[in-house]
C-alpha cells in the first residue's frame, strides 16, 4: 500500500503547495480587472476571494504536513537526498525561510480581507512561486534518493515539469477553467523521456507510460472540456500524475546500489 498512500499524499501536496502561488496571483489579475466586471461574474470573483482567505492557510500547513510525512515514509531517500536533516541541503534551507514566511502570509491575508489589494496578492503569489519551485526541487531530489541520477541539465528540466504539475494543481481550488492545466500535461509528457535510461527502461517495462500518457490527455484537454467535465478531468489527470511521480521514486530506490527488491513487491 506504499506507493497508492504516497501518490494521495502527492496529489495533496500538488495542490497544496501550488494554489499558494497560481491562485493570488489569478485573483491579484481578476481584481485588477473588477471595475470592468458585472453581476454574477463580480460575485463569482468575491466568492473566490472569500473562499480563498478561509482555504489559504489550511492548504499551507497541509502542503507542510505531508511534505513531512512523505520524507518520514521514505527515510532513506530523504537522507540519501540530504533532506534530513533539513539544513542539510540548499532546497531544505530555503525551505526553512520560505515556509515560515508563507504561513505567516497566509495569516496575515486571512486577517487582512481586502485590504489587501492586488499588490498584496501579487507578493504572496511570488513568495509561493519561490516555495513551490524549492519543494520542486526537493521533490526531485527525493525521488532520485541513492537511485539512477540524471545530468544536471535534465534533472533542472524535471523540476521545471514537477514544478509546472505544482502550478497546474493550485488551480484545482478555484473552481475555474485552469490556465496551468495544459502545461501540467506537456511536462508529463516530458518527464518520462527526460529520467536516468535505466529507470525510464524499468518504467517502461511496468506500463507506467500508459499511466502517463492517459494523464497528460486529461490535463491537455481540461481546460476545453464542457464546464462540468472540466473540473473531474483536472483533478484525475493530477491523481494519475501523482500516480507518476510516485512509482518514479520508488522504482528509483528500487534500483539503488545494494537495493533488496524483495522491499519493493509493487515493482516486482
Amino acid at each position: 500500500m506504499t506507493m497508492p498512500i504516497d501518490a494521495i499524499l502527492l496529489f495533496v501536496l500538488l495542490v497544496a503547495w501550488g494554489a499558494q502561488a497560481t491562485v493570488p496571483w489569478r485573483l491579484a489579475a481578476s481584481g485588477a480587472g473588477a471595475a470592468a466586471a458585472a453581476g454574477g461574474a463580480a460575485d463569482a470573483g468575491w466568492s473566490r476571494r472569500r473562499l480563498w482567505r478561509a482555504a489559504r492557510l489550511p492548504l499551507a500547513l497541509a502542503g507542510l504536513v505531508v511534505a513531512y510525512v512523505l520524507a518520514i515514509r521514505n527515510p532513506d531517500a530523504a537522507i540519501a537526498a540530504g533532506l534530513v536533516p533539513l539544513m542539510a541541503s540548499i532546497p531544505g534551507r530555503v525551505l526553512v525561510v520560505l515556509v515560515p514566511a508563507l504561513v505567516v502570509a497566509a495569516l496575515l491575508a486571512g486577517l487582512g480581507g481586502e485590504r489587501l489589494g492586488a499588490a498584496g496578492e501579487r507578493l504572496a503569489a511570488a513568495l509561493g512561486f519561490a516555495a513551490c519551485a524549492a519543494a520542486a526541487w526537493a521533490g526531485e531530489l527525493l525521488r532520485t534518493g541513492e537511485g539512477p541520477e540524471n545530468s544536471e541539465l535534465r534533472f533542472l528540466l524535471l523540476i521545471a515539469c514537477r514544478l509546472a504539475l505544482m502550478l497546474a494543481g493550485g488551480e484545482l481550488v478555484l473552481f475555474a477553467r485552469p490556465r496551468w492545466a495544459a502545461a501540467g500535461g506537456v511536462a508529463l509528457l516530458l518527464y518520462l523521456p527526460l529520467l536516468p535510461a535505466e529507470l525510464r527502461r524499468a518504467l517502461w517495462s511496468q506500463g507506467l507510460q500508459l499511466t502517463c500518457a492517459a494523464a497528460a490527455l486529461l490535463l491537455l484537454a481540461a481546460r476545453w472540456l464542457p464546464r462540468s467535465l472540466r473540473l473531474p478531468a483536472h483533478a484525475t489527470g493530477l491523481l494519475l500524475a501523482a500516480v507518476v511521480l510516485s512509482q518514479a521514486g520508488h522504482t528509483s530506490q528500487a534500483l539503488a546500489p545494494g537495493a533488496d527488491f524483495q522491499e519493493f513487491p509493487l515493482l516486482r
